[in-house]
């Protein structure tokens, strides 16, 4: 706990338990939860806790770099707390969100900066397909 006070320190974040269970609960999923789902799970640990408090919480946490938030299509966002170089593998059927963890031959922040002057503080790829389990369910159909 005391490693996310400091991140949250760090980022000058004003560190509250509402922040520290958020980001506690994000740190180690892979599944990419809704604000929704996050705000069902913390509220065991803080019943009076607001779905407002949870998103506002999100939101902070996205401006200042602490997590990710990945769009769906059609969907709610979801966060990951991964902000490593990763791409997200979305599921255009069931929605299901998975890390591809590679590294691209170029960045396309280098072009951004030396052709239009954009300096690019962060980057998201999104590659949308069929995830094996409905791909074996479209051939049975």
């Amino acid at each position: 706990m005391e490693e996310l006070i400091q991140k949250l320190r760090a980022h000058k974040i004003t560190v509250t338990p509402q922040r520290l269970a958020v980001l506690a609960f994000l740190r180690d999923r892979q599944d990419h939860p809704s604000a929704e789902k996050i705000y069902r799970e913390i509220r065991q640990q803080f019943p009076a806790i607001s779905f407002n408090t949870v998103y506002k919480t999100l939101e902070v946490l996205c401006l200042k770099g602490l997590i990710f938030k990945v769009n769906p299509l059609h969907e709610v966002a979801r966060y990951d707390a991964d902000t490593s170089w990763h791409a997200h593998l979305i599921c255009r059927q069931c929605l299901t969100i998975v890390d591809l963890y590679w590294q691209p031959a170029a960045f396309p922040d280098s072009f951004a900066e030396r052709l239009q002057g954009f300096r690019v503080e962060q980057q998201s790829l999104s590659l949308w397909g069929l995830c094996p389990r409905c791909q074996e369910a479209a051939a049975e159909d």
